[in-house]
């Protein structure tokens, strides 16, 4: 079952593959709009999960603020022993990512089923 939101310009979908939930984001992801996406993070972390994929192969726009998201949920899924695994990055916020230098923090791919693969192989204590 998917879940859907309609925030600015943002949309928000949660789908489950292999039993990970995936976070489609659509749009721009600022300030205003990454609430749902924290939103939908937490919701999830919250209720025990402690692998996440983000699909932002739909996210044309990504500022810190979205970045940061990605971050805290990062932080609060290792804590648990999990991950998360980033898909695909538009040409702007590819570049942003790579000047923070979060390529050392977080996993990246290129398909959610990457992502799958990389984040079951994750031993906890590789985390």
């Amino acid at each position: 079952m998917a879940e859907s939101w309609r925030v600015s310009k943002l949309e928000v979908v949660v789908r489950y593959q292999d039993d990970i939930p995936v976070i489609e984001a659509r749009g721009e992801c600022d300030l205003v709009t990454c609430l749902k996406l924290k939103e939908t993070a937490m919701h999830l972390i919250s209720a025990g999960q402690n692998k996440i994929i983000f699909d932002l192969r739909d996210t044309t726009y990504i500022d810190s603020s979205g970045f940061r998201v990605l971050l805290e949920s990062r932080n609060k899924v290792v804590q648990r022993g999990g991950n998360i695994a980033l898909v695909s990055l538009a040409a702007p916020a590819e570049r942003v990512f790579n000047l923070l230098r979060l390529d050392e923090l977080l996993i990246r791919t290129d398909s959610v089923e990457q992502g799958i693969e990389k984040l079951k192989s994750i031993q906890p204590t590789e985390c």
